[in-house]
């Protein structure tokens, strides 16, 4: 099969399982291009993410490091968060969630790509920010789940401990290599 020859799967049925403002699980009735019938096929809607890859004047990456349920650990990300409702840009959304986590402003923000979490499941996307020359403004406005605590860390180290698998938290580790090719002009082998 070429790829020109590839289709869509169609989908003849949809349910909602689960509706909260955090995620939506839905079970659909799937049929792939050669017939095979997935159902129940489930889809994750989550509002669209934003990440901050945040550069300080001496070069520091803004990492943050809270507890992840999930992994039952804590864990160091990039600042960011969901899209609130209502919404629709990546950049003033981003600089609220930098604003937020770290206490900083940047000035400069740009917006490096839109990804996709998974996109066997989840329908949402992922943004990517670059913020350079951030400064500290404030002080962290944190919703009650979250406890943060800011880590500016010097890109090289960032590097080494995503490679060391310290920072475990695989979108934000691919993020953060966007962000650095883009920001430090760096090429990663297998080009």
């Amino acid at each position: 099969m070429t790829k020109d020859a590839l289709r869509p799967w169609k989908a003849d049925s949809s349910r909602v399982l689960v509706d909260s403002p955090w995620i939506r699980l839905r079970a659909e009735r799937c049929v792939t291009q050669r017939g095979a019938v997935l159902d129940p096929f489930y889809l994750l809607d989550y509002p669209e993410w934003v990440h901050v890859a945040a550069f300080d004047d001496e070069d520091r990456l803004l990492l943050v490091r809270q507890y992840r349920h999930g992994a039952r650990r804590m864990t160091l990300e990039l600042p960011g968060g969901m899209m609130d409702p209502g919404e629709d840009d990546p950049l003033a959304a981003g600089a609220r969630e930098l604003l937020e986590e770290t206490g900083h402003v940047a000035e400069t923000l740009a917006h490096l790509a839109r990804l996709s979490p998974n996109p066997s499941s989840h329908t949402n996307g992922l943004h990517i920010l670059l913020a350079t020359g951030v400064k500290r403004r404030g002080e962290l406005s944190l919703d009650a789940t979250e406890d943060v605590v800011v880590e500016p860390t010097p890109w090289r180290e960032a590097v080494r401990m995503a490679i060391a698998g310290e920072m475990i938290h695989a979108q934000h580790v691919g993020l953060l290599f966007i962000a650095l090719a883009r920001a430090k002009g760096l090429e990663f082998a297998g080009k």
